[in-house]
Protein backbone atom coordinates (compact mmCIF):
# COMPACT_ATOMS: atom_id res chain seq x y z
CA UNK A 1 0.00 0.00 0.00
CA UNK A 2 1.77 3.33 -1.56
CA UNK A 3 1.46 6.07 0.46
CA UNK A 4 -0.40 9.13 -1.25
CA UNK A 5 2.11 12.04 -1.76
CA UNK A 6 -0.40 14.85 -1.05
CA UNK A 7 -1.56 13.27 1.87
CA UNK A 8 -2.17 14.91 5.12
CA UNK A 9 0.46 14.55 7.74
CA UNK A 10 -1.52 12.40 10.12
CA UNK A 11 -2.50 10.00 7.12
CA UNK A 12 0.85 9.51 6.19
CA UNK A 13 1.69 9.06 9.56
CA UNK A 14 -1.08 5.96 10.24
CA UNK A 15 -0.62 4.29 6.68
CA UNK A 16 3.06 3.86 8.32
CA UNK A 17 1.59 1.78 11.26
CA UNK A 18 -0.73 0.31 8.82
CA UNK A 19 2.30 -0.96 6.68
CA UNK A 20 4.41 -1.52 9.77
CA UNK A 21 1.94 -3.88 11.60
CA UNK A 22 1.55 -6.41 8.24
CA UNK A 23 5.71 -7.05 8.09
CA UNK A 24 7.25 -9.01 10.21
CA UNK A 25 10.64 -8.34 12.20
CA UNK A 26 13.17 -8.46 9.34
CA UNK A 27 11.00 -6.62 6.29
CA UNK A 28 10.04 -3.48 9.62
CA UNK A 29 14.22 -3.30 9.73
CA UNK A 30 14.69 -3.24 5.91
CA UNK A 31 12.25 -1.00 5.72
CA UNK A 32 12.55 1.86 8.15
CA UNK A 33 16.30 1.50 6.77
CA UNK A 34 15.33 1.67 3.15
CA UNK A 35 12.96 4.47 4.06
CA UNK A 36 14.58 6.07 7.09
CA UNK A 37 18.04 5.76 6.96
CA UNK A 38 19.07 9.63 6.16
CA UNK A 39 17.07 10.63 8.96
CA UNK A 40 18.79 8.02 11.17
CA UNK A 41 22.09 9.12 10.48
CA UNK A 42 20.78 12.75 10.93
CA UNK A 43 19.67 12.33 13.84
CA UNK A 44 23.03 10.73 15.56
CA UNK A 45 24.94 13.10 14.10
CA UNK A 46 22.87 15.50 15.82
CA UNK A 47 23.14 13.68 19.53
CA UNK A 48 26.50 13.04 18.55
CA UNK A 49 27.56 16.55 18.08
CA UNK A 50 24.84 18.43 21.23
CA UNK A 51 26.84 15.65 23.60
CA UNK A 52 29.83 17.25 22.30
CA UNK A 53 28.61 20.18 22.80
CA UNK A 54 27.25 19.99 26.23
CA UNK A 55 30.70 18.68 27.29
CA UNK A 56 32.82 21.27 26.17
CA UNK A 57 30.42 24.05 27.28
CA UNK A 58 28.53 22.08 30.49
CA UNK A 59 29.70 19.33 31.66
CA UNK A 60 33.68 19.67 31.36
CA UNK A 61 35.15 23.19 30.01
CA UNK A 62 38.22 23.54 28.89
CA UNK A 63 40.21 25.99 31.83
CA UNK A 64 40.83 29.51 31.06
CA UNK A 65 44.14 30.13 29.95
CA UNK A 66 45.84 32.93 32.65
CA UNK A 67 49.08 33.15 31.18
CA UNK A 68 50.11 31.07 27.68
CA UNK A 69 54.27 30.52 26.84
CA UNK A 70 55.24 30.13 23.65
CA UNK A 71 59.31 28.04 24.58
CA UNK A 72 60.88 28.37 21.15
CA UNK A 73 64.56 27.65 22.88
CA UNK A 74 66.86 25.99 25.20
CA UNK A 75 65.78 23.00 27.11
CA UNK A 76 63.31 21.90 29.57
CA UNK A 77 62.04 18.24 29.95
CA UNK A 78 58.09 17.45 30.28
CA UNK A 79 58.97 17.41 34.36
CA UNK A 80 60.48 20.35 34.51
CA UNK A 81 58.02 22.43 32.46
CA UNK A 82 55.03 20.85 34.63
CA UNK A 83 56.61 22.06 37.42
CA UNK A 84 57.10 25.20 36.51
CA UNK A 85 53.33 25.44 35.27
CA UNK A 86 52.98 24.27 38.96
CA UNK A 87 54.45 27.30 40.29
CA UNK A 88 53.30 29.78 38.07
CA UNK A 89 49.76 28.64 38.77
CA UNK A 90 50.20 28.80 42.86
CA UNK A 91 50.46 32.60 41.96
CA UNK A 92 48.25 33.34 38.90
CA UNK A 93 45.33 30.68 39.08
CA UNK A 94 42.06 31.54 40.83
CA UNK A 95 41.65 28.14 43.29
CA UNK A 96 37.72 28.50 42.58
CA UNK A 97 38.10 29.58 38.97
CA UNK A 98 38.65 26.80 36.24
CA UNK A 99 42.13 28.33 34.84
CA UNK A 100 45.40 27.29 33.88
CA UNK A 101 48.90 28.84 32.81
CA UNK A 102 49.98 26.70 29.83
CA UNK A 103 53.36 26.16 28.48
CA UNK A 104 54.12 25.43 24.61
CA UNK A 105 57.20 24.24 23.64
CA UNK A 106 58.00 25.22 19.66
CA UNK A 107 61.31 24.70 17.59
CA UNK A 108 62.07 26.27 14.37
CA UNK A 109 65.14 24.12 14.39
CA UNK A 110 64.44 20.53 13.55
CA UNK A 111 65.82 19.92 10.69
CA UNK A 112 62.39 18.99 8.75
CA UNK A 113 61.20 21.85 6.40
CA UNK A 114 57.78 21.52 6.43
CA UNK A 115 57.38 20.69 10.19
CA UNK A 116 59.64 24.25 10.77
CA UNK A 117 56.63 25.98 8.52
CA UNK A 118 54.32 24.57 9.68
CA UNK A 119 55.24 25.51 13.73
CA UNK A 120 56.18 28.98 12.08
CA UNK A 121 52.30 29.39 10.94
CA UNK A 122 50.84 28.37 13.57
CA UNK A 123 52.90 30.11 15.78
CA UNK A 124 51.45 33.42 13.12
CA UNK A 125 47.97 32.21 13.68
CA UNK A 126 47.75 32.09 17.53
CA UNK A 127 49.34 35.62 17.57
CA UNK A 128 46.78 36.83 15.19
CA UNK A 129 44.05 35.30 17.43
CA UNK A 130 45.65 37.00 20.77
CA UNK A 131 46.60 33.55 22.08
CA UNK A 132 50.46 33.46 22.92
CA UNK A 133 51.18 36.37 25.64
CA UNK A 134 55.21 35.84 26.15
CA UNK A 135 57.94 34.14 24.65
CA UNK A 136 61.33 32.49 25.76
CA UNK A 137 63.64 32.76 22.92
CA UNK A 138 67.30 33.12 22.51
CA UNK A 139 68.61 36.27 21.43
CA UNK A 140 68.63 35.90 17.89
CA UNK A 141 65.17 34.45 17.56
CA UNK A 142 64.17 37.68 19.61
CA UNK A 143 65.41 40.18 17.77
CA UNK A 144 63.96 38.61 14.64
CA UNK A 145 60.15 38.87 16.63
CA UNK A 146 61.14 42.01 17.61
CA UNK A 147 62.12 43.37 13.95
CA UNK A 148 58.69 41.91 12.39
CA UNK A 149 56.65 43.18 15.41
CA UNK A 150 56.04 40.35 17.15
CA UNK A 151 56.85 41.72 20.29
CA UNK A 152 55.41 45.01 22.35
CA UNK A 153 58.25 47.08 23.94
CA UNK A 154 58.23 46.35 27.93
CA UNK A 155 57.56 50.01 29.14
CA UNK A 156 54.29 49.24 30.86
CA UNK A 157 55.31 46.18 31.75
CA UNK A 158 58.46 47.32 33.71
CA UNK A 159 56.57 50.21 35.12
CA UNK A 160 54.05 47.63 36.66
CA UNK A 161 57.12 45.38 37.89
CA UNK A 162 59.18 48.41 39.58
CA UNK A 163 55.83 49.42 41.27
CA UNK A 164 55.12 46.00 42.73
CA UNK A 165 58.43 45.05 43.14
CA UNK A 166 61.30 47.36 43.15
CA UNK A 167 64.16 45.18 44.73
CA UNK A 168 63.04 42.68 41.66
CA UNK A 169 63.15 45.23 39.32
CA UNK A 170 66.63 46.48 40.24
CA UNK A 171 67.55 42.77 39.42
CA UNK A 172 65.32 42.66 36.32
CA UNK A 173 66.99 45.98 35.07
CA UNK A 174 70.59 44.20 34.92
CA UNK A 175 69.17 41.92 32.39
CA UNK A 176 66.94 44.09 29.82
CA UNK A 177 67.72 43.95 26.48
CA UNK A 178 66.75 46.39 23.67
CA UNK A 179 65.96 45.51 19.46
CA UNK A 180 65.10 47.37 16.63
CA UNK A 181 61.38 47.36 16.59
CA UNK A 182 58.85 47.57 14.11
CA UNK A 183 56.58 51.16 15.17
CA UNK A 184 54.75 51.05 11.82
CA UNK A 185 54.98 50.39 8.14
CA UNK A 186 58.08 52.87 7.71
CA UNK A 187 60.27 52.85 10.24
CA UNK A 188 61.41 51.25 13.33
CA UNK A 189 62.58 52.02 16.72
CA UNK A 190 65.42 50.65 19.58
CA UNK A 191 62.87 49.69 22.45
CA UNK A 192 63.30 47.41 25.03
CA UNK A 193 61.59 44.35 24.03
CA UNK A 194 63.52 41.59 26.55
CA UNK A 195 65.10 40.21 29.97
CA UNK A 196 67.97 37.57 30.01
CA UNK A 197 66.17 34.79 32.06
CA UNK A 198 68.76 32.12 31.67
CA UNK A 199 70.03 32.32 35.63
CA UNK A 200 66.50 33.25 37.04
CA UNK A 201 66.14 31.60 40.21
CA UNK A 202 63.43 30.11 39.96
CA UNK A 203 64.54 27.94 36.80
CA UNK A 204 67.38 27.00 38.78
CA UNK A 205 65.34 26.15 41.62
CA UNK A 206 63.80 23.42 39.18
CA UNK A 207 67.04 22.42 37.56
CA UNK A 208 66.54 24.09 34.44
CA UNK A 209 70.31 25.65 34.25
CA UNK A 210 71.52 28.45 33.10
CA UNK A 211 71.16 28.95 29.21
CA UNK A 212 70.68 31.69 26.93
CA UNK A 213 67.23 32.41 27.36
CA UNK A 214 65.08 35.61 26.64
CA UNK A 215 61.15 36.35 27.61
CA UNK A 216 59.52 38.99 25.59
CA UNK A 217 55.57 39.80 25.52
CA UNK A 218 53.65 39.31 22.38
CA UNK A 219 52.16 42.10 20.52
CA UNK A 220 48.49 40.69 21.07
CA UNK A 221 48.71 39.65 24.46
CA UNK A 222 46.03 41.60 26.93
CA UNK A 223 47.12 39.90 30.65
CA UNK A 224 50.20 42.30 31.11
CA UNK A 225 49.47 41.99 34.94
CA UNK A 226 49.83 37.94 34.55
CA UNK A 227 52.79 38.61 32.41
CA UNK A 228 54.38 41.30 34.98
CA UNK A 229 53.69 38.74 38.41
CA UNK A 230 55.04 35.69 36.65
CA UNK A 231 58.41 37.62 35.61
CA UNK A 232 58.86 38.81 38.79
CA UNK A 233 58.45 35.28 40.07
CA UNK A 234 61.04 34.18 38.04
CA UNK A 235 63.73 36.68 39.64
CA UNK A 236 62.17 36.82 43.36
CA UNK A 237 65.12 35.27 45.38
Amino acid sequence: METPVNAPIKEKIRLEFVKLREMNFKEKREYIWEYYKFHIVCFFVLIFILISVLNIYVFNPRPDTVLFISWNAGFATDEQIDALIDALEERLVDKDANEEVAISQVFFSSGDAEADMANVQRTVAMIAAGMIDVFIADLNLLRDYANVGYLQPLDSVLAEIRAKNPEVYRRIEENIISAPTETNQEEKEERMVGISIGSSPLFTRLGIFRQELYIGVAISSTKLDNVAEAIIMLFEE
